[in-house]
């Protein structure tokens, strides 16, 4: 219980030592393992031939990585099912973020781990997180135009009744983007729909970057303080379960010793009538 109370002090500590203003929004894409995170960032800053943030089919990010351009600083985070660090890893991440770019790759509707993750950071974003959440269906190439619509539909549905909204929603595909470059095909190009991502993060208004940071502070400290009264409360009930077996351990020693004493006076009684 010490070290549970030490970790949450030291957490409250690094969210109110925290540098609140950034030179540029911070744009975090996070998702399940595999989900095409690495690949779909490397589009975004133009690292298609160098990849920058490395891709593989297994587990490659174990870490934050970070790569700046002009506007942005995008930030790959480890995927999420690997082990419980990574997802310690990820999660520290997306909280560092102003815009979320939530990864999935459609092989179906969102899983419960995936529902789970969009609940908290709604709540972490506050009022901002219409605005500052964006899920992005990758590899869409993998599959018929009309099952990734059906699919988006589902999420869509996913998220409307568990958020209140539908974030912005985009079908991309890293494959046709890189192939469209390369060979010069802006038809492969924009049907990938990334430039569609790239205006769209373009657009988002950043005038309010360190309000996004402060709701997001303010949350986050809030999350620590509910943790902090619930193991207080524990502390007490467990507090009040030992007094009690303490209370009921003499109550059996005390009848213990008074029955011996009566036994002894007894005893002495007998004897003194002698």
């Amino acid at each position: 219980m010490k070290s549970k109370y030490i970790d949450l002090f030291q957490e409250a500590d690094k969210l109110l030592t925290q540098k609140i203003t950034e030179d540029k929004p911070v744009v975090a894409a996070w998702g399940l393992m595999n989900a095409g995170k690495s690949y779909l960032l490397n589009m975004l800053t133009n690292q298609l031939e160098t990849e920058f943030f490395r891709t593989a089919d297994r587990r490659e990010t174990a870490e934050l990585k970070r790569f700046e351009t002009d506007r942005f600083t995008f930030l790959d985070t480890p995927g999420l099912d690997a082990n419980d660090a990574d997802d310690k890893v990820a999660n520290q991440g997306a909280a560092k973020a102003d815009v979320v770019l939530f990864v999935h790759q459609p092989q179906g509707e969102l899983e419960k781990n995936e529902l789970d993750f969009l609940q908290d950071l709604k709540t972490s974003f506050g009022k901002y997180a219409e605005q500052n959440i964006i899920i992005v269906l990758s590899k869409s190439d993998k599959e018929n135009s009309d099952k990734i619509s059906l699919i988006e539909q589902k999420i869509g549905e996913q998220c409307q009744s568990l958020l209140g909204f539908v974030p912005r929603i985009f079908q991309t595909s890293g494959t046709r983007y890189k192939t469209g470059v390369t060979e010069h095909k802006d038809g492969l190009k924009k049907a990938s729909h990334i430039p569609d991502l790239e205006q769209h993060l373009n657009t988002i208004n950043f005038t309010q970057i360190s309000a996004v940071k402060r709701e997001r502070q303010v949350q986050a400290l809030d999350a620590i303080l509910a943790k902090l009264t619930k193991a207080e409360k524990q502390v007490s009930k467990t507090k009040a379960e030992t007094q009690q077996l303490l209370v009921n351990g003499f109550s059996s020693f005390n009848n213990t010793m008074n029955s011996l004493n009566n036994t002894i006076a007894s005893h002495v009684s007998q004897f003194n009538s002698i």
